[in-house]
């Protein structure tokens, strides 16, 4: 097999991949307007009677008496004297980075957008992670429960707030948003949201005072909740979303990075106990963890819930903590809601920036990212970053695309020869192939030698591709004049044309040696069949794509302008 053959393999298998992707896209069924199964009112807020709520509350660590569980309908035996409960009245909390609505049920954050991120730079919407809508259904819940019967707050008791709109002060390096619960006999329970400026990750506390005349055993439990997950559609190169995972993680130090498919929750539930892990909802650029304290043992789980549809909930439950009489303990963990931002959330937990999920090009990925995000912040352009990255691949590779292209001009100087003896042996292709062979070693031609750079290459190239692909980093990022985002469309079709240039340009200098005449009109056309597919392609992919072509013609140029010079003196 010759180079160009393989070559020719290669494209022949992107586009049927290609084609199968943009065919399942299209054929995907249409996800229902009641993705919960319930059905939702015109404003898109699902109903608080579709909200599960006795299954979502654990029962006490070995206890004797199963906390008891308030009803929503019902005024919350947990609220202070006199007071009715207010079914998720929230308060609005805004800062640098968030506009939050927090629930006085629960204390737990209805709404979280990032105001910092844009659904695209023509809707300025902010992308909304933690929401009721019936796009973005996600709830992050936490609370208490007490052992023996006694009462402590859970996701569905009412806190009070001091006001009902907070904004963080222009000043302040942190801010903290506390809600306080008390029961009938005096016990105070604080919820407090620490926010520090800059940051994503979300400090919440519980500061419990045990103000009986007798010990107290208590238990914090977090949990993510959310319908099962829709995965976006796309084809693979076109729609990089449509093959980011969405759904439920777990990390853990022995196992590492885990993805719960939504099966799982029914079938085979998780259940482990373990330190120094976390979990997480994850989609395409953006997650939502609960993070705990990595010394404390938690134990973790997933339950499937029925509650006016399937909603898969995942937990993580401290162990028992037996609180003195006149004491106060805390319980603290950090809810991440932003980006996957590599550099930043590594600092967070162990094994945090695995939720930048590369797949099986993780090996090369990982690097490579590293290597780009020093080339940008050299330049400040994210386009600027992948063509030096380009120019860096092509020189470490220098040599093996060398012998790639002197191959390939040695092939097509030779191809007069190897006209001469397919006319000669006709259709005996046995006596052809150990002809064209020995004229090969005769010539000191070696046709596997262009295949090797090809092969090596391929899994670099994968892997720079997830990293394009999977970095929000260059979301929304600008390059030059036209092109306001590398993960989008170039808008007037200026880069695809230059790569269709490039490839048709390419294709004259390689030699068809062996090919049958369908092969050689396939080749022939694919230069504009690249063109149009990349038209839809995002900029940042084509612009390397098209780079990293016009630097191997120029190389491959230069190679053939020597070999046929060499042949012109003989």
């Amino acid at each position: 097999m010759n180079s160009t053959r393989l070559i020719f393999i290669v494209i022949t298998a992107t586009l049927v991949m290609m084609l199968a992707n943009q065919w399942q896209a299209a054929n995907a069924p249409i996800a229902s307007p009641q993705a919960n199964g319930a059905p939702l009112e015109q404003a898109g807020i699902i109903p608080a009677s579709a909200i599960p709520t006795d299954a979502t509350v654990p029962q006490a660590a070995s206890a004797s008496a199963v906390a008891e569980i308030p009803n929503p309908t019902a005024p919350d035996v947990g609220s202070p004297p006199g007071t009715k409960p207010v079914t998720l009245e929230t308060v609005a909390v805004e800062t640098d980075l968030f506009k939050l609505q927090i629930s006085l049920t629960g204390a737990d954050i209805e709404s979280a957008k990032l105001k910092t991120y844009s659904l695209s730079l023509a809707d300025k919407t902010p992308v909304e992670l933690v929401s009721r809508t019936a796009e973005h259904w996600i709830k992050t819940q936490s609370g208490l429960v007490a052992q023996g019967g006694a009462l402590l707050p859970n996701h569905l008791s009412v806190y009070q707030a001091p006001t009902t709109a907070l904004l963080m002060p222009a000043d302040a390096a942190q801010f903290e948003v506390p809600f306080t619960w008390t029961d009938a006999s005096g016990m105070q329970v604080k919820k407090i949201y620490q926010f520090t400026r800059g940051s994503f990750a979300i400090g919440v506390r519980y500061e419990v005072t045990n103000t009986s005349a007798v010990p107290l055993g208590a238990f914090v439990y977090r949990q993510l909740m959310q319908p099962e997950p829709a995965q976006a559609s796309g084809s693979f190169f076109a729609s990089p979303a449509g093959l980011a995972y969405s759904g439920t993680a777990v990390y853990s130090p022995d196992q590492r990075f885990e993805k719960l498919a939504p099966d799982s929750f029914a079938e085979e539930p998780f259940k482990r106990s373990f330190a120094g892990g976390w979990m997480a909802l994850l989609q395409h650029h953006f997650f939502v963890a609960w993070i705990p304290d990595a010394k404390d043992v938690h134990d973790y789980s997933t339950l499937l819930t029925q509650n006016n549809g399937a909603n898969y909930l995942t937990r993580q439950q401290s162990q028992l903590i037996t609180i003195a009489p006149n004491a106060t303990q805390q319980f603290a963990a950090q809810l991440y809601i932003g980006p996957k931002l590599q550099n930043e959330i590594k600092a967070l937990a162990p094994g945090l920036e695995t939720v930048v999920d590369y797949g099986m090009f993780t090996i090369f990925s990982a690097p490579l990212f590293k290597v780009l995000d020093w080339f940008y912040t050299l330049s400040k352009n994210w386009g600027v970053a992948i063509i030096l990255i380009v120019l860096l691949i092509k020189i470490v590779f220098y040599k093996l695309s060398e012998a790639q292209y002197r191959s390939a001009a040695r092939m097509k100087a030779l191809s007069p020869k190897i006209e001469d003896l397919k006319r000669r042996f006709g259709d005996d292709r046995q006596k052809f192939g150990m002809a064209q062979m020995e004229l090969f070693r005769k010539e000191k031609v070696n046709p596997f030698l262009g295949c090797l750079p090809i092969l090596l290459q391929i899994p670099l190239l994968m892997g720079l591709y997830w990293v394009l692909a999977e970095s929000v980093e260059m979301r929304q990022a600008p390059f030059i004049g036209w092109i306001k985002d590398l993960t989008a469309a170039d808008p007037y079709f200026v880069l695809p044309v230059l790569n269709c240039l490039v490839m048709f340009l390419t294709s004259k200098l390689t030699p068809m040696t062996g090919m049958d005449p369908v092969q050689q009109k396939v080749m022939t056309y694919m230069p504009l069949m690249f063109g149009v597919m990349m038209a839809f392609f995002p900029a940042g992919l084509v612009l390397y794509w098209t780079f990293n072509g016009l630097l191997g013609l120029l190389q491959q140029w230069w190679i053939t302008r020597q070999i046929e010079a060499q042949s012109a003196k003989r």
